[in-house]
């Protein structure tokens, strides 16, 4: 039993401890568990909250119409509810539209007293018009990309503050940060801005540094909300090969405890699974949410992970209706002269892109992303699909090949008139129909013209051959190698995951030939060529889908 804030708390119904440890099963590493980042304004978003959760205050959370936003959501309400903050109410838009509208500004403000902080996470830290109309003090926690430099002050009405916090910036004012939150922190890390971060991790890190300045680290753990951290790494596009994240989803997946809530939910989802992994989380629990929301069922999702896991079975009809919808945009029906009857064959996409306009096909908007990012998975080629809405303006999503590459930016700032947000390489848009033509026609010119992919390195190599990420020996690969396969796919992945690894040539030998085809050993990996390996190093392409196989190249 647990005590926390006078409040007994039972481990067999409200709190599961991560008891597991991997390595004494597999000899795998536990990795370290990462230092505190201290985000820019991370000192005025925490006052803020401390504020509010010892006032009790009435919060509202908008939450964003994706798997991240409901796992922040959650995430952040189950910590302030052990934290004696209960009086929660949950905002999500109905439509798959991102951010805080304008006409929650207009009922909240007509509506005396009804709301005294607003908590927006995984979007709108650019609708800073927006955010300062509120008559209460809004917080707004993201992490896409930040397009202006107002990031903490007063709202409009001269009494009430807003703070936005994004770990997409450099916390250039970290030394008052650390002197505010005083000698008790140890172990905290110089923060330079990254992308590598999902929203669901952005509010655990900050609702670490509260509980260590207000309350106890432990309440975060011992209620298991980093394995919403780690769900929402894998359901955002998100580059996962980093010490932070790798710890997160070490946490999430190899453990033999799940969250209170996942539990429930994987119970009716899955009976025949126990535990987290890769595969569930991405092809079972995700697209569960998903569908449901393209649907226009948002409030239902919501309602359902975090109030009433039990029933989240009754999402299972939205993803059949979504299968259907994909299934008949992406057919067509053709007729048969000899016989006259129609018959149906798959759509052809034909040239470098794809652009796909579904505006005769009676499909929703909210489809554009899923349907674009079966055509990426299908065809690998930068795609865009769309409708034309009554204002002439195309309004689709694009996905892009590369997710190195900042095909956002390029659409962003082509003109004034032009509107793009989302990540880099996925994204909402809203162009005209001559932009959008000369855009897809001139994307391709923004790729590298060399192979963008991240390799590692393995082996005994000089510094200069060294990759960003170096793995020493073969002990080094085998304890790391699984964390590394269930981090690199990241979302939006249709076949199955990558690796890529740079070794040199002495590593290798050659182990047999049949016919054509040569198996090589490298490090006891099995590799295939079909023409002797030559040359300095080699490139080892790794796909791991229900076994590990391994093929080699030239470099």
């Amino acid at each position: 039993m647990i005590i926390h804030n006078g409040k007994e708390i039972s481990m067999d119904k409200d709190i599961l401890l991560d008891k597991w440890k991997l390595e004494e099963v597999t000899g795998d590493k536990l990795p370290d568990k990462p230092g505190y980042c201290i985000f820019k304004n991370m000192r005025y978003a925490i006052n803020m909250l401390d504020k509010h959760i010892k006032n009790n205050s009435r919060i509202v959370f908008h939450t964003d119409v994706d798997v991240d936003g409901v796992g922040t959501t959650y995430i952040f309400k189950r910590a302030l509810e052990y934290l004696a903050s209960n009086k929660h109410l949950l905002l999500i838009n109905k439509e798959k539209v991102h951010g805080i509208q304008q006409k929650h500004v207009d009922y909240f403000n007509n509506i005396n007293k009804c709301v005294d902080l607003m908590i927006i996470t995984d979007s709108s830290c650019n609708a800073i018009d927006i955010i300062k109309q509120f008559n209460c003090d809004v917080l707004v926690v993201d992490h896409h990309k930040l397009l202006h430099a107002d990031l903490v002050g007063k709202c409009n009405d001269g009494i009430h503050d807003f703070v936005i916090v994004n770990n997409t910036i450099d916390n250039d004012d970290q030394e008052e940060d650390i002197k505010y939150l005083g000698n008790n922190f140890c172990g905290i890390e110089e923060y330079k801005g990254t992308n590598a971060m999902s929203c669901g991790l952005a509010v655990y890190e900050l609702l670490r540094v509260y509980c260590k300045k207000f309350n106890d680290e432990r309440l975060l753990e011992n209620l298991m909300l980093y394995q919403w951290a780690g769900i929402t790494l894998y359901t955002d596009v998100i580059d996962t090969l980093n010490k932070r994240n790798q710890y997160y989803i070490y946490k999430t997946v190899c453990s033999n405890d799940v969250e209170r809530n996942l539990r429930i939910m994987m119970a009716q989802i899955n009976k025949f699974k126990a535990t987290l992994d890769k595969s569930y989380i991405q092809y079972s629990f995700a697209p569960l949410i998903n569908k449901a929301i393209r649907a226009g069922k948002s409030s239902e999702v919501v309602d359902k992970v975090i109030n009433n896991p039990h029933e989240i079975s009754e999402l299972i009809q939205y993803g059949i209706q979504q299968n259907e919808i994909i299934d008949s945009a992406l057919t067509i029906k053709v007729l048969n002269s000899v016989t006259g009857l129609y018959t149906s064959s798959k759509r052809a996409f034909n040239g470098d892109t794809i652009v796909f306009d579904i505006t005769s096909l009676n499909v929703h908007p909210n489809y554009t992303g899923v349907i674009a990012s079966r055509l990426l998975g299908d065809y690998k080629k930068n795609t865009v699909v769309y409708r034309v809405m009554e204002n002439g303006i195309c309004k689709g999503s694009f996905r892009g090949r590369y997710k190195e590459v900042d095909y956002r930016a390029f659409f962003d700032d082509y003109d004034i008139s032009t509107y793009a947000q989302g990540h880099e390489g996925a994204f909402g848009f809203e162009v005209t129909k001559d932009q959008l033509e000369y855009l897809m026609a001139h994307i391709r010119e923004i790729e590298p013209s060399v192979d963008p992919k991240v390799y590692l390195t393995l082996g005994n190599m000089a510094e200069d051959e060294k990759g960003i990420y170096h793995i020493d020996n073969i002990n080094d690969f085998r304890q790391q190698g699984y964390l590394w396969r269930i981090a690199i796919g990241n979302s939006k992945v249709i076949s199955g995951d990558e690796i890529y690894i740079r070794v040199k040539a002495s590593s290798i030998r050659l182990k047999q030939q049949r016919g054509k085809l040569y198996i090589y050993d490298v490090y006891g990996m099995e590799c295939k060529a079909f023409e002797p390996m030559v040359g300095d190093y080699f490139d080892i392409y790794l796909e791991y889908t229900n076994e590990l196989n391994a093929y080699l190249r030239k470099v």
